[in-house]
């Protein structure tokens, strides 16, 4: 280890810049509670969601020893809709800063581009005998035809939702102002 250490700072120390960590390189849920204030991909399986009013909390792993990731859903937000039931039974890889809280580890999450499906486990692939199955129609995309957003259609997306609540905003003002006299 002290090995490791020293030949990282020669390295930087002669170039300048640290190598980059690898972005595969991820830790099991069960782990996370080891690395509270560190900067880590954690990916694992959600196995239930809760939420509580603009914040979603997947679970993620089995517990004792699981992750809570709470998704704060904003106004100019980009998550999936109702993602307490998108992210359930699917593999995600959530990149942020775990903390802890009440004692377990939680990531919290204000932007999609930090969380991504990597797989759907088997009993969420298909719905249980005792329910009736969803209709075939869904708003969800393929797994497989998911691609990331770039910087630029996030851009495009938050501009027009800007332009939306200007739209609305306009609209409240002049509705108040004919009812003031």
């Amino acid at each position: 280890m002290r090995a490791c250490s020293a030949v990282l700072a020669l390295v930087v120390g002669l170039t300048g810049v640290a190598p980059a960590a690898s972005p595969d390189v991820s830790i099991e849920p069960s782990v996370a509670g080891l690395f509270v204030g560190e900067e880590k991909i954690v990916e694992g399986t959600v196995t239930s969601a809760q939420r509580d009013g603009n914040v979603v909390h997947l679970r993620v792993g089995t517990a004792p020893q699981d992750l809570t990731v709470s998704l704060v859903i904003g106004m100019l937000s980009n998550f999936p809709n109702e993602p307490e039931r998108y992210y359930v039974g699917k593999t995600v890889r959530v990149s942020g800063t775990i903390q802890s809280f009440r004692g377990m580890p939680e990531i919290t999450l204000h932007d999609p581009v930090n969380i991504q499906i990597v797989g759907i486990s088997s009993a969420a692939a298909a719905p249980p005998a005792t329910e009736p199955a969803a209709p075939a129609v869904s708003k969800a995309r393929p797994i497989a035809q998911e691609t990331p957003i770039t910087s630029e259609q996030r851009l495009d997306a938050l501009s027009e939702r800007l332009r939306q609540l200007e739209q609305r905003v306009e609209q409240l003002e002049r509705s108040g102002a004919r009812g003031v006299h």
